[in-house]
């Protein structure tokens, strides 16, 4: 079995996700090659998590990304946007990108929102507000949907045991599990 390395980033601003999620997008892109160049690997598998969701699919559906990925997860991620944010749009341009029906969310979420062939996973918590809603062509599966009454907040997301298993389990091609620890 091939041992897998792990690599992490941050979205473009200061603070992280300020700057458009199409230039995140571009980081992304950056990241993704980079990785390839350093490990010879023909593709990367991808996980992020809320507007990192958001910059990864730009990536993949209009950075030629397609080629370069193997699977696309992302958790936490508000496909539709979320009205919480025009509490800061005002000061950011993410912040702008993820209001409900911006350009951006429209370019994005248009058909298809996944392309076709991409392996791809929308994980979220139930106990959170716009990530529950669905990303077309993508397996949509909810922390609670596998562990009743399991209350996850966004913020804490991605150090929850179960997401986290999910996550894994999506990364090695099988059916996803936790056992809700």
């Amino acid at each position: 079995m091939a041992r897998s390395a792990a690599f992490s980033m941050v979205l473009l601003g200061n603070p992280s996700g300020t700057e458009t999620i199409s230039e995140s997008a571009q980081a992304v892109a950056d990241k993704v090659a980079d990785i390839r160049q350093q490990t010879g690997a023909r593709r990367v598998d991808l996980v992020g998590h809320s507007m990192g969701g958001l910059a990864q699919r730009d990536y993949v559906k209009f950075l030629g990304g397609l080629d370069s990925v193997g699977s696309y997860i992302d958790y936490g991620t508000p496909e539709q946007g979320d009205d919480l944010s025009s509490v800061c749009a005002g000061v950011s341009p993410g912040c702008r990108d993820m209001i409900p029906g911006s350009p951006f969310l429209t370019r994005l979420n248009a058909d298809p929102a996944v392309p076709p062939g991409l392996t791809a996973y929308h994980l979220f918590s139930e106990s959170a507000g716009a990530e529950k809603n669905p990303l077309p062509g993508a397996t949509n599966a909810s922390i609670r949907s596998f562990c009743p009454g399991r209350m996850v907040s966004h913020a804490d997301e991605p150090v929850a045991s179960a997401l986290r298993q999910l996550i894994d389990s999506a990364l090695r091609g099988a059916p996803l599990a936790t056992n809700c620890s």
